[in-house]
């Protein structure tokens, strides 16, 4: 048997930088998406609240006081169903992972479904007792003008609960597909 002498010259430091980059860039993948995520309801908010301001009538507090009251109520109940997200994408990964795409996607048909399903009891729950969450929220206190604004802006936004908890479920499925 032949004895085969091989000097090979690895740059240790080449091969950590390269790594860490693409750590780095695996991070990011998963970041980015996860803040776009996260972030979109508190915009929603935001823009709402500068349109109720700058357009409602001058020196009426009351239409940015039920802003504030339905707005609340809105972010926690939203915040609550963010499951959907987080264990999601982590169920769509190992199936990945394991190479069965199809059932990467069935978990993911799934994750939509639930999120479509929860979204309408969460819509149909926030039309029903919008009064009473709305007084746990502080809207007692402000006056009738104040409810009846954050009446109007949950039962909109109450609308929207299908969608809100779909797009929370799909990023969790890209999210198992990064």
């Amino acid at each position: 048997s032949a004895l085969v002498d091989v000097d090979i010259d690895i740059d240790i430091d080449t091969v950590d930088r390269q790594a860490g980059d693409d750590t780095n860039r695996k991070i990011l993948n998963l970041a980015v998406p996860a803040l776009i995520s996260l972030s979109i309801d508190p915009l929603m908010t935001i823009a709402d609240t500068a349109f109720i301001g700058r357009y409602s009538p001058p020196n009426d507090p009351s239409p940015l006081a039920g802003l504030g009251s339905a707005a609340a109520l809105l972010v926690f109940a939203f915040y609550v169903f963010n499951f959907l997200a987080t264990a999601t994408a982590p169920l769509v990964a190992k199936r990945r992972g394991l190479g069965d795409e199809a059932g990467a996607a069935f978990v993911g048909g799934q994750a939509l479904g639930l999120a479509l399903v929860l979204g309408s009891v969460l819509a149909a729950a926030l039309l029903l007792y919008k009064a009473p969450l709305l007084q746990v929220m502080g809207t007692g206190a402000t006056g009738p003008e104040a409810d009846r604004y954050a009446e109007e802006f949950l039962t909109v936004r109450a609308l929207a609960a299908p969608a809100v908890l779909a797009c929370s479920a799909s990023s969790g499925i890209l999210r198992g597909y990064l």
